[in-house]
């Protein structure tokens, strides 16, 4: 009888010692999981290597990674709206009706790729006041090819359709066989975060 008493009671424990390793297991994924949801997004690039990359930034400190976390991303310093071809030292107000001139910075190589790059850049507009979900809410503006040497490539483009006078929104868009926009969504503000070939800029028209 002992030896029946003895061996219930080492039964007994290993399963309590099983419950109690699959609860701490089960907690561990949990929490590990909550971590993995919290990440911030700039916390590990999920980008794979590409052979180029060309890219905008989205702030002053933005170095390329995606996706970011970085704020606030319609205000690229690398696209300034000025009245003439010669670049301006800080963007302008877009007149409507009159013609503007889009000046934007391409630089490479970005954090993914380098090498001379092939492509286009091109521009996309929103409506005073209207949609910003992609691609519905964008209006073509303008689209140039290009190559793209290692440095710092400056682009002007003529704008005479500018909207308004009102708020809105231009997009610039990098993109080469090479160097392909890596995501779209409907949501713009994630396509701008998870693309470092997409820049954003909020304008005023008058």
């Amino acid at each position: 009888m002992a030896i029946l008493g003895s061996r219930a009671r080492r039964a007994a424990l290993a399963l309590l010692t099983g419950t109690a390793l699959a609860s701490l297991l089960g907690a561990t994924a949990a929490t590990a999981a909550t971590a993995a949801i919290a990440a911030p997004l700039d916390a590990k690039p999920d980008r794979v290597m590409s052979p180029t990359d060309v890219w905008m930034r989205d702030v002053a400190s933005d170095v390329g990674l995606q996706p970011h976390s970085l704020s606030p991303v319609w205000a690229s310093p690398d696209i300034k709206i000025c009245p003439t071809a010669v670049e301006c030292s800080t963007s302008i107000n877009p007149v409507a009706g009159a013609t503007n001139h889009i000046h934007v910075k391409l630089r490479n190589p970005g954090p993914y790729g380098s090498g001379v790059d092939s492509g286009v850049l091109r521009f996309y507009r929103s409506t005073p006041g209207g949609s910003l979900v992609w691609p519905v809410g964008w209006t073509w503006v303008a689209t140039l090819s290009l190559t793209v040497p290692p440095g710092v490539t400056s682009v002007v483009v003529p704008w005479t359709a500018v909207p308004g006078p009102g708020h809105f929104s231009l997009l610039a868009v990098w993109e080469s066989p090479n160097d392909p926009v890596s995501m779209w969504t409907t949501d713009t503000l994630i396509n701008v975060r998870y693309n470092n070939n997409v820049a954003w800029r909020d304008l005023n028209s008058v």
